[in-house]
């Protein structure tokens, strides 16, 4: 082998060498980064990724809160809406019913149930009194019927009773037939009675009951309420009938008083 030879193989050899050394190297710079890297790795799935969650879950819980808020926020303007929409309609309604009225009727709002004969009568008070024109006696109604009477008056109270009293008697009529009058007053649970009319075929049935007007107290035609069913009283063939009054006692609001000035 000549020298030239044996050069070119140290040549190779040394090349070979070099090559081998810098992939060992590499290879051990690999190795070496690899703890970190596994480590950087975990971190970023476990630590960071909780993180990430934590914050999310969190960000949605605040959304959750906001959305609540403005849910809540919008039902309460929604039931604001329906108050002054049925408020509206109310006051609507007592207005036609006003413009209805024959005579000078004075419009009451009502301040509480009961009044000075709590408990042994039934009553309720009102804001108008003498200052505004009301007697005692004055005739008390609203766009749904009749109410009752007054019967005591402060400079601006009222104090009412009501038809639901057996106390008050008022002179009635049942639609349908001519002539079917009697008494009505005041029952138990809230219904009414009304006495002493004559039986006859000709009712429809559940008929109106109106005021009639007889004996000048109550004006004729104030709707009074529903007459629910009639049994024969006495020897007479006269009846006596349940009435349901029109009136919700319990959720009135605004009456109207009949005033004389």
């Amino acid at each position: 082998m000549n020298a030239k030879t044996t050069g070119s193989w140290v040549v190779i050899a040394m090349a070979v060498i070099g090559v081998l050394v810098v992939l060992f190297s590499k290879s051990a710079a690999v190795e070496a980064a690899y703890p970190v890297e596994k480590a950087k790795v975990s971190f970023s799935r476990k630590v960071l990724t909780r993180v990430k969650g934590l914050w999310n879950g969190m960000q949605a819980r605040a959304e959750n809160v906001r959305l609540r808020t403005e849910v809540a926020s919008l039902a309460m303007e929604q039931a604001e809406i329906a108050r002054v929409r049925d408020e509206n309609a109310r006051l609507r309604a007592a207005l036609q019913y006003r413009e209805g009225l024959v005579g000078t009727w004075v419009a009451a709002e009502v301040l509480s149930g009961g009044g000075a004969a709590a408990g042994v009568r039934k009553t309720l008070r009102v804001d108008k009194g003498s200052l505004s024109g009301i007697v005692e006696g004055a005739v008390v109604s609203s766009p749904a019927g009749l109410v009752g009477r007054v019967v005591s008056v402060t400079p601006h109270t009222a104090e009412v009773l009501l038809v639901t009293d057996p106390a008050l008697k008022v002179a009635c009529y049942v639609e349908g037939a001519d002539g079917v009058g009697g008494i009505l007053s005041g029952g138990t649970d809230e219904k009414l009675v009304l006495r002493y009319f004559k039986d006859t075929a000709g009712l429809p049935v559940r008929p109106m009951v109106f005021t009639s007007g007889r004996g000048g107290v109550f004006p004729p035609g104030i709707l009074v309420g529903t007459l629910l069913e009639s049994s024969l009283k006495g020897a007479e063939s006269l009846r006596q009938g349940e009435v349901q009054p029109t009136v919700d006692f319990a959720t009135l609001e605004d009456v109207f008083i009949r005033c004389e000035k």
